[in-house]
């Protein structure tokens, strides 16, 4: 059983240690046989550098590392050898005081290896003459460059030094069109998680593929569930083992946590790091969120309200996936540029094809949920998780009291958050009868129930419905009036109607909610039978 290469990114360390390789190279040689200037955009921890170090090693001609592997065996490359420039961003975060000074330092490093001389002058005229010298040397020159928009990213809540970082990598890479065109690159691939615009990329060298969701990339990166099969047998029949499982029954566990990802709504793939860290530990967590909790994104997402349903089965055109903008941070786009949404389907439209997106799997809807309900609750982890497992219990046991006491908990002290300034408008308060409705489409979502909210019925819309394995819950929300006022509504408008024939219990929940406090102020909840039969209240 090889051991997993958890963290690794250096191709060479992996082969020679005899570590578990994924083998990407039919799809390298793919790129290589079709083109000579690419640009990649895919989220963290889903192999980018990895690509990049097997680059770097088939570009210097070491065939050896190679050996038993597709491009070396099946293919006829010829391991040519070049000189290789590679330039990782992900060290040029939030690490580097000085963007500019670090670029140049390195640029410096590079003359010194290939024994070329470069003025210290701006980093546009080094990198263009230090390219241009070792071309003239012998071959035309292979540039990597890895997370380039790393510098950008790490600073979208310091948009000013994200700004400046942006004039620093939009001078770097201005050469670039001027160097392809003198015949001075044999090979240049960028990669990245977003295509920010003002970096003179993808305006500047209009030649440069993008394989966000170009079909050479569908598999490039990510592990399919034939490769799944192929490569981690040893550890599939260990953790069925370990889990008390048929192999089917993991295999499906491990589907739906970790795969799903894709770019053209065909190829499904799993997150390589959560599968590496899921087979390492054989337990079912949250490996990749758990490395970079999007702060940023679930407090942006509460502060300019949007809607999170509206971010699930969104559909968008081909235009969603071009430059992106510091200026207008567009939350779908940022979404999936992160991984965090993913194309789940397609629809044509004569000549033109619309993408759907939304949660890849398990594991990032449920801690993407989790974090949201932080940020919409003010609540820590802790509280959050422990009100959480309560209020599930709760909810599948029929107990609508322990669910209510929970929801209590992290609504209280929201009013701090959200009192309006004095003067405002009656109405101003209305709003918060939807960010309360989207509280508890969080919470209720979360928990793994089937969920809709503002259903339509024939006379009018239901607020929430919430269904477990025995019990549906009809939910009715009122500001400023009492829950039974709630209650009443559900049966006059007949909302059950539709579930007379359920198994299931059903139960008619009215909640009403304070202006003042900001909390649940009054809740009843019945069960729905020949009129109903109040069960219990608060």
């Amino acid at each position: 059983m090889k051991k997993l290469p958890i963290g690794r990114q250096n191709f060479e360390g992996i082969i020679r240690e005899e570590l578990l390789y994924v083998d990407k190279t039919r799809q390298i040689h793919g790129l290589l046989s079709s083109g000579n200037l690419y640009f990649l955009s895919r989220a963290r921890r889903f192999g980018k550098s990895l690509l990049i170090s097997t680059f770097k090693h088939i570009f210097s001609g070491n065939k050896d590392l190679f050996k038993g592997l597709h491009i070396a065996e099946k293919t006829d490359y010829d391991w040519d050898t070049y000189p290789v420039l590679q330039f990782n961003f992900a060290a040029y975060g939030h690490e580097v005081e000085n963007l500019e000074e670090a670029i140049s330092y390195q640029l410096q490093e590079y003359a010194q290896e290939f024994d070329v001389e470069v003025s210290n002058v701006s980093i546009s005229l080094q990198f263009q003459s230090l390219v241009t010298q070792l071309s003239k040397k012998g071959k035309a020159v292979v540039i990597l460059i890895d997370e380039y928009d790393k510098p950008i990213v790490d600073f979208l809540l310091e948009i000013p030094k994200a700004r400046q970082n942006q004039k620093v990598l939009r001078d770097f890479f201005s050469p670039l069109k001027d160097l392809e065109a003198q015949g001075h690159l044999h090979f240049l691939f960028i990669t990245g998680v977003s295509k920010f615009s003002k970096v003179s990329l993808f305006s500047d060298l209009n030649n440069l593929t993008d394989l966000t969701i170009h079909p050479l990339s569908h598999d490039l990166l990510g592990i399919t569930h034939d490769e799944l099969l192929q490569y981690f047998d040893p550890y599939i029949q260990r953790a069925a083992q370990a889990f008390e499982m048929s192999v089917e029954e993991l295999l499906y566990g491990v589907k739906l946590w970790y795969n799903g990802y894709s770019f053209d709504a065909q190829t499904f793939l799993y997150n390589p790091f959560s599968i590496l860290n899921f087979f390492a530990q054989n337990h079912f967590g949250n490996f990749w969120f758990a490395t970079g909790t999007p702060t940023f994104l679930v407090n942006t997402i509460r502060d300019r309200g949007i809607d999170p349903k509206e971010l699930e089965n969104k559909e968008v055109d081909s235009t969603f996936f071009d430059k992106f903008s510091l200026k207008e941070l567009e939350m779908s786009g940022l979404l999936f540029q992160t991984g965090y949404l993913t194309i789940k389907g397609t629809r044509r439209k004569r000549y033109e094809t619309n993408y759907f997106l939304n949660y890849p799997n398990i594991e990032v809807r449920k801690s993407f949920f989790h974090n949201l309900i932080q940020a919409f609750t003010y609540k820590g982890t802790s509280i959050v998780s422990n009100a959480l497992i309560k209020m599930e219990r709760g909810l599948e046991e029929g107990k609508l009291e322990l669910f209510i006491e929970q929801l209590k908990i992290l609504l209280s002290d929201i009013s701090y958050h959200l009192s309006p300034k004095k003067g405002k408008k009656q109405s101003d308060f209305e709003v918060w009868e939807g960010y309360f409705q989207t509280v508890i489409y969080l919470l209720t979502s979360f928990m793994g129930l089937y969920v809709q909210t503002e259903i339509t019925k024939h006379k009018g819309r239901l607020d929430l419905l919430a269904e477990t394995e025995d019990f549906l819950y009809l939910m009715e929300f009122k500001l400023e009036e009492p829950a039974k006022d709630a209650i009443q509504q559900i049966k006059d408008r007949k909302y059950a109607a539709s579930y007379k024939n359920s198994p299931k219990t059903v139960y008619l929940v009215g909640i009403g909610f304070s202006k003042e406090e900001r909390n649940v102020e009054t809740w009843e909840a019945e069960i729905w039978e020949s009129g109903g039969q109040e069960q219990s209240s608060g």
